[in-house]
């Protein structure tokens, strides 16, 4: 893939800033690398699945080109007429060759911190956020973000020593996931109406899942409903599309479904096949975008927001016929496999109680899918399947109280069971003695009320693990 040129008369001020930042979020954790340890990993290669990296003596150790480089010589590559990359920098898109520049920047600040126990975990993290908070204090807006990051990642650390997550292991995700936050930040994507996950170069989709990993409790998270789960997989083997009609929690639901997949015997492959119907939060939050780069999205606003603000009412509402359309074409395609919240949004908690609660599902939501399904039987043959699916992830990455459009909302890592629950096909057929109006109100009746069951059931169990673990302390 061809890397334009970065040309001083067009885009030197802002190369520079990209290098500067890129550089900041690369040094603490490269360095830390380059202090020596065996095993550590670094350098373009590891962000591209490339092998732009040189391997060193005898240890196990990647490092990118020229990586002893001075900052000098670095800032004397950016102060250039020109600059091209190579196919390492395309993978991380319009600032990929700033990310190059950033790793040997970062690889002459030589600060060395050894990654010797879980102590210095949180010590890789303090001192990679401070370095970060330096370079963008004079930025009010993407200060806050920082800010946001902070909170997050000092969180995210925590967990992964809960998880007994190797020094090595974090220090790799801690490159990786700088990177690419970074570049968020930097330059957020733009998502199409429909997004396909990007894997290549850069494996978007694996490294989201990886990243989540530390913080879901495998041995308290569970799939139910698997005699469910096998009839999906036959039906998008065959060709027919699935709908999951289900509860939305938090933003990390499709990682936690796709991990939770891949202990499944036959349904592996299916998570990475799933189509998630998006909101705007997901594909705008620049700290949100990375992990949404590694989905396949059908983007829409969601109408909890379609009037926020007013003068973007009518803009929305077009994006919104648009992503419609899109959707009828996969469905009369077929063998598409469907996310949908019909709520329109994450569950919350009841104040009184703090207990999460599943949230109405939009009744005309759930009749277009169901007429779309109709459509698409007629006009090419391919049938439309119905499962309803009760979720309960709110322990990872929770949302926050209430409701409201900005984005840049505070984020938690805390580590939390996920289970889901794949509930019985509700088919979409004609009843005699029931008008059209009785047979869609049955319809929408037999989704939410196995929705509500299910996720009573699946509260009452966490309740009890919970209970246990109290009891056994």
């Amino acid at each position: 893939m061809h890397v334009p040129s970065l040309t001083r008369t067009t885009r030197t001020t802002r190369t520079t800033t990209q290098a500067l930042l890129l550089a900041a979020l690369a040094v603490v954790v490269c360095s830390c690398a380059y202090a020596g340890r065996s095993g550590a990993w670094l350098g373009a290669g590891l962000l591209t699945g490339s092998s732009a990296g040189t391997r060193t003596g005898r240890s196990t150790m990647w490092q990118p080109r020229q990586a002893q480089s001075s900052s000098s010589t670095v800032n004397k590559q950016y102060r250039s007429r020109s600059w091209k990359g190579g196919a390492g920098d395309a993978s991380l898109g319009r600032a990929g060759a700033g990310m190059r520049g950033a790793l040997r920047f970062g690889m002459g600040s030589g600060s060395g911190v050894g990654c010797q126990s879980a102590a210095e975990i949180t010590e890789i993290t303090r001192k990679t956020m401070e370095v970060l908070k330096s370079k963008t204090k004079e930025n009010e807006n993407m200060g806050k973000m920082v800010q946001i990051l902070e909170g997050f990642m000092n969180e995210y650390a925590e967990t992964n020593i809960q998880a007994e997550t190797t020094p090595e292991k974090f220090q790799q995700m801690m490159t990786q996931s700088m990177a690419v936050m970074g570049q968020a930040l930097l330059s957020p994507h733009k998502f199409d109406i429909l997004h396909r996950a990007i894997r290549q170069p850069f494996d978007y989709y694996r490294w989201g899942v990886d990243f989540f990993r530390p913080l879901l409790e495998k041995h308290n998270s569970k799939i139910y409903g698997k005699q469910n789960l096998d009839k999906i997989v036959d039906y998008i083997k065959s060709g027919e599309n699935v709908i999951l009609l289900s509860n939305h929690q938090t933003e990390v639901d499709p990682q936690a479904i796709e991990i939770l997949l891949e202990d499944s015997d036959n349904a592996g492959d299916l998570a990475s096949q799933l189509i998630f119907v998006a909101g705007h939060k997901v594909t705008t939050d620049p700290l949100a975008i990375p992990f949404s780069l590694g989905q396949n999205l059908l983007c829409i606003h969601s109408k909890k927001y379609i009037e926020n603000p007013p003068e973007k009412k009518a803009e929305k509402q077009a994006h919104n016929t648009k992503t419609m359309k899109k959707m009828q074409s996969l469905l009369e395609d077929g063998g598409t496999f469907l996310w949908v919240a019909p709520s329109g949004g994450r569950d919350r908690p009841e104040p009184a109680t703090k207990e999460f609660v599943v949230a109405p599902f939009d009744e005309r939501s759930v009749q277009m899918f169901k007429l779309m399904a109709t459509k698409a039987k007629s006009m090419s043959g391919k049938k439309t399947h119905f499962f309803p699916m009760a979720m309960l992830t709110h322990e990872l990455v929770p949302p926050p109280d209430g409701v409201k459009a900005a984005v840049g909302e505070k984020r938690s890592a805390k580590r939390g069971a996920a289970n889901i629950w794949f509930g019985d096909e509700v088919a979409d057929e004609k009843i005699e003695g029931m008008t059209s109006k009785e047979q869609n109100k049955k319809f929408y009746n037999d989704i939410y009320s196995q929705v509500l069951d299910k996720y009573t059931t699946l509260a009452k169990v966490r309740s009890e693990q919970k209970a246990a673990v109290s009891e056994a302390h």
